[in-house]
């Protein structure tokens, strides 16, 4: 016997009714349905999630601890999340990235502040509730934003850890690798690309 699971972000009942999806391979699925309400219905979810997103990426990029402000929390709980978890796990990165090019200690505490998210530059926040709703809006200098891409912030992330851990264990290759918990023929091929090897 196989089981299927299976998950869409369509109404399928809708779209059997239209012909866009077919009726036995819909019948087929349909045995068990769960519904699982987008990321705006969940609550508190988005911190729990926030927090797994925020591990991840202190792992990756090799920090002593990564955490939220409680005025990004609030943001976050805030946002309506029209890209559903996968865009939270794009703004938590993108923002770890972000306080990595402002040069933050590595071994320090890293909070990321609601700036850093951009959730206003995605433009489509919950409207707030309670007092929220009466208070005036507080006007944010907006965060400064690193020179260069995306793309050149990672690589200048990557030259410095791989920098880092070699000056650790005395430019010994294998070593470096084993710390940052890459293969050594991969960080060989890393180095190079980034201009630290000839």
């Amino acid at each position: 016997h196989v089981r299927v699971i299976a998950a869409t972000n369509r109404n399928l009942r809708e779209e059997v009714a239209s012909g866009a999806f077919r009726a036995d391979l819909y019948h087929r699925l349909s045995v068990y349905p769960v519904p699982i309400p987008p990321l705006r219905e969940r609550g508190n979810d988005v911190l729990l999630l926030a927090g797994r997103f925020l591990e991840l990426n202190r792992a990756r990029l090799g920090l002593r601890s990564l955490r939220l402000s409680p005025d990004a929390q609030q943001a976050l709980r805030r946002y309506a999340w029209p890209g559903n978890i996968r865009e939270l796990e794009h703004v938590i990165s993108r923002a770890a990235l972000k306080a990595l090019s402002r040069g933050v200690d590595r071994n320090a505490i890293i909070t990321l502040e609601a700036g850093l998210l951009d959730l206003d530059a995605l433009d489509t926040p919950l409207q707030p509730t309670g007092s929220a709703a009466n208070a005036a809006p507080s006007p944010a200098a907006p965060p400064p934003t690193p020179a260069g891409t995306l793309r050149e912030a990672v690589d200048a992330c990557q030259r410095q850890a791989i920098d880092a851990a070699l000056t650790r264990h005395d430019n010994n290759w294998a070593q470096a690798a084993r710390a940052l918990d890459v293969d050594a023929s991969n960080l060989h091929k890393l180095a190079r690309r980034l201009g630290l090897k000839g």
